[in-house]
């Protein structure tokens, strides 16, 4: 009888049906392992549907690739997993869980792998690519990672709610914001809330908003106590001032899950929401019938138009792994315009490549074009492209959940950060 060959997904059937000596043993004679196939252990970020439908391409990468098989497992909610395998010396061979603030620092440790040489011999320029997210995956002559999806910031609310407050347009100001906002509320007579117009949150983006930054490239300067930057976190926690931070923790305590029918925005809980273009499947999926409609956000005198922050998953390959080869190969081919295009619009996200996200598809929706046009405007901001940006990130959300507490000043909270952050990046860099 001649000799037949058991492919990766027929073995791990058996090894999950009878555990993965016992499946050995029980081979009949005649079958042997196929050695010569690589076994990627993929680590992505993505849950609930949107691992679905990314399940739906690795499933298609796997049946034309004999040579390779790909185990998605997601670490959603987990990602500082990632961070622990990779530092370890036990990472998968592919990861998708590391978001673009985190790439270049992961990279300066020496726990990536450059791509740099994969995508010459592809061919890869970055000519199709928009060069803003292109850039970002560059750092000290080297490619670290390519994204498959990306997102833009912008607010989420529902225009016939605010007609029911006597409100015809969207705000375009900080002050017509926080006035929509406030009448949106509701407030019982202990202080209880009931409905929220805005929590606004994510100072990375607010300040930018405001007209400030957060890194003085050609000074290597930390400036997150900017004054534009003070200025924004003290706007944004005068709403947990207003309201109180109790009740505000004891009303956000009873919200429902994001990823389902109960998101509190869609439970009418929220008047705005700050998401990106992705929160149009969100809709879509889990409140159909509901109007949804998207806005820029709006901003103070001397503040930004049209400002965003821009950032995403990034398809990263750890040091050290076995078949580096082969998870390259993985990640090309989910980056082909097709593979692509077709992840980017079942989840509403925005595809990297300029040909892909600018199908018919995707910009016949006037929401996604919003999110596109802000991602390509001059306001766009992508994360600091230094080595402590993770660090920095973490350090300025701990700043804005102390200042909303009423613990801190916005203006020490910022110091401190500054201060912080800028003994970390000279250090990095000596």
């Amino acid at each position: 009888m001649s000799e037949r060959i058991v492919s990766r997904r027929d073995f791990l059937r058996a090894s999950m049906a009878a555990g993965t000596a016992a499946a050995i043993s029980a081979m009949p004679a005649g079958l042997t392992y196929a050695q010569e196939q690589a076994f990627l252990n993929y680590w992505t970020g993505w849950s609930g549907f949107e691992f679905d439908v990314l399940q739906g391409l690795v499933d298609q990468f796997n049946e034309e690739h004999e040579n390779s098989y790909v185990n998605m497992t997601t670490v959603f909610g987990q990602y500082e997993k990632v961070l622990t395998a990779i530092a370890g010396g036990n990472p998968p061979d592919v990861v998708s869980a590391v978001w673009l603030h985190q790439l270049v620092q992961i990279a300066s440790q020496g726990a990536l792998t450059p791509l740099t040489a994969y995508a010459e011999a592809a061919g890869i320029d970055g000519s199709e690519y928009f060069p803003q997210l292109w850039e970002n995956w560059w750092y000290n002559g080297e490619l670290w990672g390519l994204m498959c999806t990306s997102n833009a910031r912008v607010l989420a609310f529902s225009p016939p709610a605010l007609a029911e407050l006597g409100v015809s347009e969207a705000p375009t100001s900080i002050d017509e914001l926080d006035e929509v906002a406030q009448a949106f509320e509701i407030i019982d007579a202990d202080g209880n809330i009931e409905r929220v117009g805005l929590l606004p949150a994510n100072l990375t983006w607010w300040a930018h908003v405001f007209g400030g930054g957060l890194y003085d490239e050609d000074s290597g300067t930390i400036t997150a106590n900017d004054p534009a930057n003070v200025a924004a976190l003290e706007w944004m926690a005068g709403y947990w001032e207003r309201l109180g931070p109790e009740k505000v923790a004891a009303f956000t305590s009873g919200f429902g899950d994001y990823l389902s029918t109960q998101n509190p925005f869609f439970v009418g809980k929220e008047g705005f929401k700050q998401v990106g273009e992705w929160f149009i499947q969100f809709q879509k999926k889990f409140a159909p019938d509901l109007e949804m409609d998207m806005i820029a956000a709006p901003y103070p005198d001397g503040g930004r138009p049209n400002c965003t922050t821009f950032g995403g998953s990034v398809f990263t390959i750890p040091t050290g792994v076995i078949n580096p080869d082969a998870a390259w190969e993985f990640i090309r081919w989910l980056s082909e315009d097709e593979n692509m295009g077709e992840f980017c619009f079942n989840i509403q996200n925005i595809p990297p490549k300029v040909g892909a996200a600018t199908a018919e598809r995707f910009v016949s929706d006037h929401r996604f074009q919003l999110a596109l046009d802000l991602l390509n405007g001059p306001n766009a901001f992508g994360p600091a492209k230094i080595p402590v940006n993770d660090f920095y990130n973490s350090r300025l959300g701990e700043a804005e959940t102390s200042v909303k507490a009423g613990m801190l000043s916005a203006q020490e909270a910022l110091d401190r950060v500054a201060e912080e952050v800028q003994r970390e990046l000279d250090m990095a860099m000596m």
